[in-house]
Order: structure tokens, then sequence, then C-alpha cells
């Protein structure tokens, strides 16, 4: 009786002991998956694929530039509400065209509130003429004309539960836009769509 005690006793410490030795080697595996090289790795991959697709939807729609924004949480204001802001976090633009990436860091939805409406609201905002939102979006006619924006077309981007995440602008700088074809609405949406995809990564 006394063995077969021992040879219980000895095989729940054997288990537990396997059991402990996995949960340990999955801790670590996970930790060397997620250490910042292995992670810049991955992200450098993501940020190479989505660069070229935006550079091929510049090349197929003959904008200036194409911009990818995130919606973001900038802090909190001192009642605790929400300080949310928006970035560039992607642009590809034409040769002699002004890259303004780094300008467009963290910028307070506050400011530009008519516009985030009208963009939600309607999943998308075409303005072939920047002069027409000059009085109903005075705010982001500055900033645009601050690009050298003549026309743009902004598109909501979701993640998988149909949330808003950010928005791609598509920009012409050198003249104003006609209306785009159906063609050239495809191939919008297919960049919409891959981003969308990459950011879920």
């Amino acid at each position: 009786m006394d063995n077969i005690n021992t040879i219980i006793i000895s095989l729940t410490a054997l288990l537990t002991s396997i059991c402990g030795l996995l949960v340990t080697f999955k801790k670590v595996k996970k930790e060397v998956e997620e250490t910042i090289p292995a992670r810049i790795k991955k992200q450098t991959n993501a940020d190479l694929e989505i660069i070229n697709k935006m550079e091929y939807a510049k090349e197929i729609l003959g904008a200036d530039r194409v911009q990818i924004y995130d919606f973001h949480n900038g802090g909190h204001y001192a009642n605790g509400r929400s300080a949310l802001k928006t970035s560039c976090t992607y642009e590809v633009v034409r040769a002699g065209v002004k890259k303004c990436q780094r300008e467009l860091q963290a910028v307070p939805l506050s400011c530009i509130p008519h516009f985030v409406d009208e963009l939600l609201r309607n999943n998308s905002l075409e303005v072939n003429n920047l002069e027409d939102i000059i009085n109903q979006m005075p705010a982001t006619y500055s900033l645009k004309r601050e690009q050298s924006i003549k026309s743009f077309y902004d598109v909501v981007l979701e993640n998988d539960s149909g949330e808003p995440i950010g928005f791609l602008g598509i920009q012409y700088t050198r003249g104003i836009h006609k209306v785009y074809t159906e063609q050239e609405k495809k191939e919008i949406l297919k960049l919409k769509f891959f981003v969308e995809e990459k950011l879920k990564k």
C-alpha cells in the first residue's frame, strides 16, 4: 500500500513538474515572439506592404498624395474626458509634392468637428474643389490648404465591428480632380480593405 501511495505521489509530482515546464516554455516563447526586434520586423513588413499598395493606388488614381490617418486617444482632459486625436501614420507623395506627415501628428478631433462628423456619417467625403468647403468647414479648409490640397477624397477605415479606426485620404495638389470612375472607386475600396486588414495585425 505504501508503495502505491509513493508511486501516486511521484507521478503527481512528475505531472506537476511537466505542466510547470510547459507553462514556462509557453511564457518564454511568447516573450521571445513579442520582443521589440521581432515586433519591429513584423511591423516593417506590414508597413512596406501598405506603402506599396498606397503607391500603386496613387498612380492608378493620378493622385498627388495618399495618406492614412489613425484615430487615437491623446490622453485625457482635466475633467476625465478622452482627448481624441488623429495622426497621419502613412504617406506617399508624387515627386515634387511636399510631405506633410510630420506636421499631422496628434491633431485634436475637436479642431475639425464638421469634417469628422460628415466623414463618419457618410463613410466618405469627396470634395472636388477645396473652395466649396470654405464656409461649411473653415478649420478643415485651412488644414487642407496648408497642404496645398485643391481636391480630396477621404474614406473611413473600420475594424471588424464596423467601428471607425481612421481614414484614407487621396489628395490632389496640382489641379481639381474630376469625378471618380467606377474603376477608380474600386481601386480606392481595394486599398481601404487592404489597409483595414493590415491594421488588424
